[in-house]
């Protein structure tokens, strides 16, 4: 009987040091994870750094407003005619990520 509670507890012993190693190389890959993170954070570019960029705007039109939010910058353009349209700029590289057309209609819905 002495030695079937001896097999129990090594085998719990073992049971107990395999977990702890595995929590604390988890805890050493979290740790390396984070710091890596504060360290070299993602991204092109920082939302404090200035970017230079054209954003090409249809020929007669000008911009009536501009409103940022995150990393898009929106631009509601006003067209020749009297038609506005709604640019969406990321702030990061200037790219055009897309446009809306605001186009009236005669019920006003």
């Amino acid at each position: 009987m002495t030695t079937d509670w001896t097999q129990k507890a090594r085998a719990l012993k073992a049971i107990v040091i395999v977990l702890g190693v595995l929590i604390a190389a988890g805890l050493a890959v979290l740790i390396v994870v984070v710091f890596q993170r504060v360290v070299a954070p993602s991204g092109d570019s920082s939302p404090n750094q200035p970017v230079t960029a054209t954003v090409a705007l249809p020929a007669g039109a000008r911009v009536i407003t501009m409103t940022g939010e995150d990393d898009t910058l929106l631009l509601l353009v006003e067209r020749p005619g009297g038609r506005q349209q709604v640019i969406t700029v990321d702030r990061r590289n200037g790219a055009v990520l897309g446009t809306l057309d605001l186009i009236p209609t005669e019920d006003g819905q």
